[in-house]
């Protein structure tokens, strides 16, 4: 009977141009329902202050940070199938997505459209791997305007640039969105784009002026409210020098980046800099879940990967919303360090650091 069960669930039926099996329609039909119901049941709840002009803002901003949770999870599996070529991750990668505790918070609490930038980014790299220079680089630019996470991608573009994957002129829309956002964010008084007005209400409420707002980095082991100007101007100029760096040391080893080695460097990147720069928050390591979760659908072996670091997020997350973290910050930059060491390894030199089970034999 088991077994009649398991051959129904997997065997594949032809649904026009599609071959899909049961586990796959259930992937595809309850995943969404059951994201909505995670969302729907904490969505009453304001990370900022609940003031009526707020309220309106952060309302839209749910909603729309909802939708393009959708259109992430979309991406995400378009992006596991073009690496894997395998449906089944593919479907997986989608439900995942769409449940990601951080990702669910993100817009059912925080409700700060992180998932907008996010999806951008993402799909800027997808493209990128598709072979779409220009369009990936549009795309990168509209990350950069929402937020300046995506920062953290900008020497993969680089790259992308001196292996002449992508045009010149399409860095006009990077550049633009850089130099709108910085035009936007330093005016003063109310800022009339949504997600920069919440940022702005955010920065206010926090009050204290600290290097590292409960992002588990190297401030948090030496103490987030030391020497914040002086510490913050140096760790600015060595972000700079290091991603200089990162684009040299590519190009001189002459390999030509494509597939996966996008996304395992984009990786390391976005686990990078939240470590080493400063004013770094809770939600800064949105974009480095996603990407862990796509990278290791392709190295299914590092798993723990995609699952220490979206835990890591979950714990930044809730040291914001309880006041304190449950596990002292300073030790879990430590596990962070490890992840982005793991990381380096392999990006340097495709060497991996395997985490496993090995049963015991019989005497």
């Amino acid at each position: 009977m088991d077994k009649k069960i398991t051959d129904f669930i997997v065997t594949e039926l032809k649904i026009g141009k599609w071959k899909l099996a049961p586990i796959d329609l259930l992937l595809l039909i309850f995943a969404p329902v059951f994201g909505v119901m995670m969302r729907v049941c904490v969505q009453s709840y304001y990370a900022l202050p609940q003031t009526k002009e707020f309220i309106v803002i952060n309302d839209g901003l749910k909603v729309a940070t909802g939708c393009f949770d959708v259109l992430l999870a979309i991406v995400a599996a378009l992006f596991v199938f073009e690496l894997t070529k395998h449906k089944l991750k593919a479907f997986l990668a989608y439900a995942i997505t769409l449940l990601l505790p951080v990702l669910a918070a993100g817009s059912a609490m925080w409700g700060m459209g992180d998932s907008i930038f996010v999806f951008f980014a993402i799909l800027s790299l997808y493209l990128l791997v598709k072979g779409k220079g220009n369009s990936a680089v549009i795309c990168y630019g509209v990350a950069l305007f929402l937020s300046r996470y995506a920062f953290f991608l900008l020497p993969v573009f680089a790259i992308a640039f001196m292996q002449k994957k992508t045009k010149l002129v399409s860095y006009l829309a990077p550049l633009c969105g850089a130099w709108f956002r910085n035009g936007i964010v330093i005016g003063d008084g109310k800022l009339s784009f949504p997600i920069f007005e919440s940022e702005r209400i955010l920065s206010i409420m926090r009050g204290e002026n600290l290097i590292s707002y409960n992002w588990p980095n190297f401030y948090q082991i030496i103490g987030p409210d030391k020497f914040v100007i002086e510490y913050g101007l140096v760790a600015k100029s060595i972000a700079a020098v290091l991603m200089f760096v990162v684009v040299v040391l590519v190009l001189q080893k002459g390999e030509e980046l494509k597939d996966e080695k996008w996304v395992s460097l984009s990786l390391l990147l976005s686990m990078v800099f939240p470590f080493i720069m400063p004013q770094m928050d809770e939600r800064c390591g949105l974009l480095a879940d996603v990407l862990a979760l796509v990278f290791v659908m392709k190295f299914t072996d590092m798993y723990y990967v995609a699952v220490i670091h979206i835990v890591i997020s979950y714990i930044a997350y809730s040291a914001y919303f309880r006041g304190e973290s449950v596990i002292p910050l300073c030790y879990v930059a430590f596990v962070m360090l490890f992840l982005i060491v793991v990381m380096l390894r392999f990006v340097m030199g495709g060497k991996r650091f395997y985490i496993g089970f090995k049963e015991k034999e019989n005497c």
